[in-house]
């Protein structure tokens, strides 16, 4: 396993749900809705190519601009690479075939999730006209990933629910996570953005322990890395005269 110091630039925040005080540093809830383009690296690279991830998080800053997150996150891709799990049950031509002598149409797709908490620094501009800086988090969490197994027309009795568990793939371990971007709250009108780089180190393993097409045990630790460019963006609701900005 790589002990490599991963160096990361990673996203930065953004809000519905968020309160922003003009005058002074005051506490604030956030809550972010967030898409990221990822690539991955390691191990995951050998079974999956290039994802996407949609996360929502919730946010608090103390008055000295420290951040505590808490984020979830569901990936998904359509390059799956390792494409041979039913090389023990596709006979000699090389398909799968139904009871009815049917050949069903078989796709692949990667399927997964994230679940961290995070604690960070915002680092503020000193800007009169937007509520702007970088923020750096860095956390731990859970991370699993899976092939789905998608069946067209035919109903398969080798791919059963029981029986597809033994060639889905699914795995799971801790994760540590990395996030440093820019985020930019304007204080005149609705540019409300954030823009920044992330990274994953997850420490997974099998999670079904026995794949059928190998016959085998699997009890091997992986190493997944995943390099993502996350960006959100938020919806002002309502504002106040209060000199605070109430968004949803």
């Amino acid at each position: 396993m790589s002990k490599t110091l991963i160096l990361v630039l990673s996203g930065v925040f953004f809000c519905a749900s968020q309160e922003i005080v003009n005058k002074n540093n005051s506490r604030t809830f956030l809550f972010s809705l967030n898409h990221s383009l990822q690539v991955p690296a390691g191990d995951l690279s050998k079974r999956f190519g290039n994802s996407s991830n949609i996360s929502s998080s919730l946010m608090y800053k103390t008055n000295k601009d420290m951040f505590l997150s808490f984020e979830f996150g569901f990936n998904f891709g359509s390059n799956v690479k390792e494409n041979n799990i039913f090389e023990s049950i596709d006979g000699n031509n090389g398909y799968l075939i139904s009871q009815n002598g049917e050949i069903p149409t078989i796709r692949l797709f990667q399927r997964g999730g994230t679940a961290d908490i995070s604690v960070g620094k915002f680092l503020k501009f000193n800007s009169k006209k937007n509520y702007c800086g970088f923020l750096m988090l860095f956390g731990v969490g859970y991370i699993y990933h899976k092939i789905f197994i998608e069946t067209l027309t035919v109903q398969l009795p080798q791919l059963d629910d029981e029986l597809i568990k033994g060639y889905d793939r699914l795995s799971g371990g801790p994760m540590a996570k990395q996030f440093l971007g820019y985020l930019h709250v304007s204080k005149k009108n609705n540019i409300r953005f954030k823009i920044g780089l992330e990274t994953i180190q997850g420490f997974t393993r099998s999670l079904r322990r026995y794949n059928y097409n190998s016959q085998s045990f699997d009890n091997e630790k992986r190493h997944d890395l995943i390099f993502g460019i996350k960006t959100g963006f938020i919806i002002p609701i309502s504002q106040r005269t209060s000199e605070k900005y109430y968004i949803y």
